[in-house]
């Protein structure tokens, strides 16, 4: 017989896989193995302890990213003055906005990853898709620039954001919460993720540097 939801969690919960994300996620941000690795216990611990009260048991790898979260929040509050005087320690004003920054930080690493993606697509999704949800024109404005029917350029609108959402599911794992924030941005490790994600960051560098040659950036 098929093991129970608690029992299916409890093993989702101990794989290794998942303890190896949530370790790397934590070292990203105390940059101390040892201290990685006991945050991490404690997080595992506070998971463990509050299994019975996750009420979307599909969103559990979410839900213990944002249990990670808490935890390097909780532990950077209470760190002393004294204690976090370490070269290899974030500045404590960093360390009170973290959250907020690294919210920030992963939103800009999807915004350029999709703009790079967007200029990936074929001409005609690339403009009608720019045109519209970049330029902000309507869909009607577009059929009468192109000459084309209504009906076609929401076509080529649909199109070009199905063919967005797509690429971006085949190249990335995003973890986000249960309010829709974003928790974490990973890039898939398949072979047709790995080609993808080497084309569109080609298209990202070649942006980066037109964006520089005008003063942007």
């Amino acid at each position: 017989m098929p093991g129970s939801a608690s029992d299916i969690n409890v093993e989702r919960l101990s794989s290794h896989e998942l303890r190896i994300s949530l370790f790397r996620f934590v070292q990203s941000k105390v940059r101390e193995p040892h201290l990685a690795e006991d945050l991490t216990q404690e997080i595992l611990l506070r998971g463990f302890s509050r299994l019975s009260g996750l009420k979307n048991h599909e969103k559990l790898e979410s839900w213990m990213f944002q249990i990670a979260r808490n935890v390097i929040s909780d532990h950077f509050r209470q760190t002393r003055p004294t204690e976090s005087c370490s070269e290899d320690l974030p500045d404590r004003n960093e360390v009170i906005h973290f959250i907020a920054e690294e919210d920030a930080e992963l939103r800009r690493i999807l915004t350029s990853f999709i703009r790079g993606v967007v200029e990936s697509l074929p001409g005609i999704y690339r403009k009608a898709l720019c045109y519209t949800d970049y330029e902000g024109h309507t869909q009607a404005e577009l059929a009468k620039v192109e000459g084309i029917s209504l009906s076609g350029a929401k076509s080529r609108v649909q199109r070009a954001r199905h063919e967005v959402r797509q690429t971006i599911k085949r190249c990335c794992d995003i973890e986000r919460d249960d309010c829709g924030q974003i928790l974490d941005v990973r890039e898939r490790t398949t072979p047709q993720a790995i080609s993808e994600i080497s084309r569109v960051r080609e298209i990202e560098s070649r942006l980066r540097q037109i964006d520089l040659e005008n003063g942007l950036l």
